[in-house]
């Protein structure tokens, strides 16, 4: 990849936006579709995983970075039932987790290779 690095400080900015957005204190919002945060939380991790997982080829990175972003799930989740705003949710963390078991699952396919050609994609822009 041409542009690793510029790669790697996103996922990190995304972490630190997925931390920082699950220990605010945030409005109460009303949705028509039972569970509806269930499937955002999903998405969050599946966005986590899947980016870190592009990064890196290894088999056993890839198992780090599943590990990771579901010890990061568990550990936000305890977190915000420290809070006085927040609370722990199991179902949550069991959609972080499945999220992020999603992306790994998909690690192999031509999902693994969208930042990478994206990336060449940018590159041969500028160089082109």
């Amino acid at each position: 990849m041409y542009y690793r690095r510029l790669w790697l400080l996103l996922g990190w900015l995304y972490v630190l936006l997925l931390l920082y957005g699950s220990l605010i204190q945030v409005p109460d919002i009303n949705t028509y579709l039972d569970h509806t945060d269930k499937l955002i939380h999903f998405l969050l991790y599946f966005i986590l995983a899947g980016w870190f997982i592009q990064l890196y080829s290894r088999h056993s990175q890839r198992r780090v970075i599943l590990g990771g972003a579901i010890l990061l799930g568990i550990v936000i989740e305890f977190l915000q039932g420290l809070t006085a705003y927040r609370s722990f949710d199991l179902l949550d963390a069991l959609a972080n987790s499945i999220g992020a078991i999603s992306a790994f699952l998909l690690a192999n396919t031509s999902m693994a290779l969208l930042l990478k050609r994206f990336d060449k994609w940018i590159y041969q822009q500028g160089n082109g």
